[in-house]
């Protein structure tokens, strides 16, 4: 069975308002400027889930502490599938861009060894990172994307992840000492340097390098997965938490965006596909919020929900 055939099958399960648009939407190719389309969208948009968001964003455009909260909450809003002109959304992006231009002062800092860290290194790699999922062809990322290429580059010029190298660089750029690097396979990193609408940020070279060490070799991704994301993971048994599989499945779609994913694309498909229960779809044995879409985690929306994220990750339509 395809994906469109399973995206029929839950349609006829009488999905909640969120999770019937996402399949219209994503799966069915429902046009933008059809009616069904549009009633569809109108009432995701007046959703208690997007509501209750929509009331807790603050009169800046973001969700305090804005590393956290305000990209928990963006991703949420994204799962649900509003468009980027959505009143939160536009909101949260221009607050980034007056972040990104010092324009705002962050409502939270963290301490490393020096003082610069945060506000000169890591905050703005937030900021872009985030913007290019509110605003992935957002002017202002350039530099960053640039800045960010440029250490990839570095590090893995031998082929290999030189965190040696990539701190010296990265501490000859930015002016200071840290022994805080930041490596490519951070998760705003990958967010930043993914490629977009057929244009690449790295090289052929430094793509493979990257996905072949954020799934052989990296402990973890960080912010997303705290383990190597190539071992496989099993859904989870009856009653268990399905909490690591959910964080891995979301790993691998990040990495998954890049042209390196190819090399394992086969591998992991396979083994996803054979995870389906015995009625040919995925369900997680307990509710993880992250991944919520319909009203209630009860009788056929557990499975809805899950179904629709190993769909998602499947035909790569979202990574965050």
């Amino acid at each position: 069975m395809d994906a469109r055939a399973i995206a029929d099958r839950l349609l006829d399960m009488d999905p909640d308002p969120i999770p019937k648009f996402v399949l219209l939407k994503e799966f069915k190719g429902a046009s933008p400027g059809s009616a069904e389309h549009q009633n569809a969208y109108d009432r995701v948009c007046g959703h208690p889930f997007v509501k209750r968001l929509e009331d807790s964003q603050n009169g800046k455009g973001f969700w305090p502490s804005f590393h956290g909260e305000t990209e928990s909450a963006i991703r949420r809003l994204l799962s649900y599938g509003l468009e980027k002109n959505h009143i939160c959304l536009k909101r949260a992006s221009e607050y980034t861009i007056r972040l990104l231009h010092n324009e705002e002062v962050s409502d939270r800092s963290e301490k490393q060894d020096n003082i610069r860290w945060w506000p000169e290194m890591f905050l703005p790699l937030v900021c872009a990172a985030t913007l290019s999922l509110t605003d992935g062809g957002n002017g202002n990322l350039a530099p960053h994307r640039k800045r960010w290429a440029a250490f990839a580059e570095n590090a893995f010029a031998a082929g290999g992840y030189d965190r040696e190298g990539d701190g010296r660089a990265q501490n000859e750029y930015f002016g200071f000492k840290t022994k805080c690097v930041i490596p490519p396979f951070n998760y705003y990193n990958l967010l930043l340097l993914a490629p977009r609408g057929g244009e690449s940020y790295i090289s052929d070279d430094t793509d493979q390098a990257l996905i072949d060490y954020c799934l052989n070799e990296a402990d973890g991704l960080g912010y997303v997965y705290n383990k190597t994301p190539g071992a496989l993971v099993k859904i989870g048994a009856q009653n268990r938490d399905s909490r690591d599989f959910c964080h891995w499945i979301r790993a691998l779609s990040i990495v998954s965006q890049f042209r390196g994913w190819a090399k394992y694309e086969r591998k992991y498909a396979d083994w996803i596909w054979d995870q389906r229960n015995a009625d040919g779809l995925w369900e997680f044995p307990k509710k993880f919020d992250h991944f919520a879409l319909s009203n209630s985690w009860r009788g056929r929306n557990g499975a809805i929900d899950s179904t629709i994220f190993m769909l998602r990750f499947l035909l790569k339509k979202q990574a965050y």
